[in-house]
């Protein structure tokens, strides 16, 4: 089998319009074509390259943002200098949607993983759209109520599940089988270090390749230099929900 999200990863370097974009978001799906070319030219668009801040936790909201192409990953940063990954972002995929609705700053950090192009429809131009359109405002609220849920399934797996659990589910999520950590990002592993997945899963490097070791003894995975091979996906969801249930 291909190593995850192989065929997504080449599709998700083709450029994408704003318009094109925005139509796919749930914020601005019900808007008619002339609101919506309005907002895609009010869109500020910007690249990025690996390893480079999007944004940094704190630090003043300039807007909505979303993914044009690439791949970003939001982060919370510990005092002690470790990094955990909250969720993996691809094309069409909001992020800093917290701090525009409640007027606070960045609520968390964003990091290109690769080449990155990102755009953001800026704060002023969120809150006329929300004045004009309600359903925008119950479009917010579906959506955050998804990713609030989604967080409560990260936390229960930190509490409840060891790491082989949790790098299964991870890797699950890299082919489109659980999304609450991976977002429209179906190339999220195509290519990652054992490094990046301990930060995805809360953990640390020896422990996640120890982890990767038990799945590949098992036949769920083969491990290369360069990437992880998916050879069973029913195997991988036994290890997911092998420690505290579904």
């Amino acid at each position: 089998m291909p190593h995850p999200g192989q065929h997504d990863e080449k599709a998700a370097g083709a450029p994408a319009r704003p318009a094109d974009l925005l139509r796919q978001i749930p914020y601005f799906a019900g808007l008619d074509a002339p609101t919506l070319a309005d907002v895609a030219r009010a869109v500020r668009a910007r690249e990025a390259q690996a390893g480079e801040h999007i944004l940094t936790e704190g630090e003043p909201c300039l807007g909505l943002y979303f993914v044009m192409r690439g791949q970003v990953r939001l982060m919370k940063n510990a005092a002690d200098g470790r990094e955990h990954v909250l969720r993996v972002l691809g094309p069409g995929a909001t992020f800093n949607d917290v701090a525009v609705f409640d007027g606070g700053p960045n609520s968390d950090g964003a990091v290109a993983v690769g080449p990155t192009k990102f755009g953001y429809v800026p704060t002023a131009t969120m809150v006329r759209l929300i004045e004009r359109h309600p359903a925008i405002a119950n479009a917010a609220l579906k959506l955050l109520s998804q990713r609030q849920r989604s967080l409560g399934n990260v936390v229960k797996d930190l509490a409840l599940r060891d790491v082989t659990a949790r790098v299964a589910r991870l890797l699950l999520g890299c082919i489109g089988q659980h999304d609450h950590i991976v977002e429209k990002a179906g190339f999220a592993c195509a290519r990652i270090s054992h490094q990046e997945i301990a930060a995805m899963v809360g953990s640390v490097r020896e422990v996640v390749q120890r982890a990767l070791k038990e799945l590949e003894r098992d036949g769920a995975v083969t491990l290369t230099r360069t990437h992880i091979d998916i050879r069973d996906p029913a195997k991988l969801e036994r290890w997911a929900y092998a420690a505290g249930g579904g």
